[in-house]
């Protein structure tokens, strides 16, 4: 699929989890902005622009309840390189979904500012050379460039990560791509086998 097909179907889904999902927190003027988004045809980018304080702050609103754990799972004996990015998932506090049948992970505290990209699905991040910088770019973080070739976008709510209908991938991942400088460990988690 074309990233720019993507793009529309995520806003037409961020629209609808916004109605559906969270109609309660909405004012008239993001009802407005939202009416504004549906009826036209404009860009992308001008669409993100005008969306994007409703989902920062749904993911605010989100983030206090205390309801969801995000955490990096350690994939390996050593944990990930998180110096410039962390990759994370978002999960229910009492349904935690591990990455890759990890058993530990860090726990972060995060904001919607912390956000660099999410998908319900597996990312296909990978960090390049500046020179690598394209239509899947999601971030610049010093001289690299945050591709994510699966499409995460910081244009989805917390509900749209945690539903995994249109997810045809075996495994979950909610999978958040984090601003590493933008987070603060809160400590670690274990699971048992």
């Amino acid at each position: 699929m074309m990233i720019t097909k993507m793009r529309e179907r995520q806003i037409y889904e961020l629209i609808n989890s916004l109605i559906k999902d969270y109609a309660f927190l909405l004012s008239e003027e993001d009802r407005t902005t939202i009416d504004e988004c549906l009826d036209e045809d404009g860009p992308y980018n001008k669409k993100s622009t005008l969306l994007e304080p409703i989902v920062a702050k749904i993911w605010d609103h989100e983030l206090q309840s205390d309801q969801y754990a995000i955490i990096s799972w350690n994939k390996n004996v050593n944990g990930p390189n998180r110096s410039l990015v962390t990759f994370a998932t978002i999960s229910q506090r009492d349904d935690l979904i591990t990455f890759c049948d990890a058993q530990e992970g860090l726990e972060y505290a995060i904001t919607y500012d912390s956000i660099l990209g999410a998908l319900a699905k597996d990312a296909a991040t990978v960090i390049e050379d500046i020179s690598r910088k394209n239509e899947f770019t999601i971030a610049t973080i010093n001289d690299k460039v945050i591709n994510s070739y699966n499409g995460a976008t910081r244009l989805i709510t917390p509900k749209q990560l945690l539903d995994s209908s249109n997810n045809d991938y075996r495994s979950k991942h909610n999978e958040l791509i984090l601003d590493s400088k933008k987070i603060c460990e809160i400590g670690q988690i274990k699971r048992s086998k």
